[in-house]
């Protein structure tokens, strides 16, 4: 009998020092874990005060497509003019901020998705997808942003170098 508790113990002990290892192990890969791209811009974007109550809800990389997708909402209702002109003015914020890291970023897509509260025919208010569109973001590099200070302009270029824009159709322009 003392054989066996003698045994049993060696093997507590055994499976002490490998658990002990193991959260070692865990415990070191979390302390040296780097950043990822998404946390990075999260934390420099939450810096940006971005206009007309818009708030960026959430990043995130897609290795299968190559791309950075930058969620935005706008939780108070407005007139579509200005709901579009929020959203697009929005990303002529953002935009400084992502085309700061080239290293990381070079040749990948940057999207962007827009939603809403929307107004049903009952009087209930619904989030939803109001808007959606992308840009290489070797492309974007050559674009001088700053140029761009009107709504038309900001509109135009939109529609001149994204990849595509949708809009939903009840925010589309009249």
């Amino acid at each position: 009998m003392a054989i066996v508790i003698l045994l049993l113990t060696t093997v507590t002990l055994i499976d002490t020092d490998d658990a002990s290892e193991s959260i070692r192990g865990v415990a070191g890969s979390t302390q040296n874990k780097m950043p990822t791209i998404e946390d990075t811009l999260m934390s420099e974007l939450t810096e940006v005060s971005l206009d007309s109550e818009v708030r960026i809800v959430g990043i995130s990389y897609y290795e299968d497509i190559d791309a950075v997708v930058i969620g935005l909402e706008k939780r108070t209702y407005s007139d579509n003019e200005h709901l579009r002109n929020a959203m697009i003015n929005s990303i002529f914020e953002i935009m400084p901020v992502v085309l700061d890291h080239q290293e990381e970023l070079n040749e990948t897509n940057i999207v962007f998705t827009g939603s809403s509260i929307s107004l049903t025919a009952r009087g209930s208010r619904t989030m939803m997808k109001i808007f959606h569109t992308e840009i290489n973001f070797d492309l974007a590099t050559h674009i001088d942003w700053n140029n761009f200070t009107t709504n038309e302009d900001k509109d135009q270029l939109l529609l001149d170098e994204f990849e595509y824009v949708w809009w939903h159709a009840v925010v589309k322009r009249d």
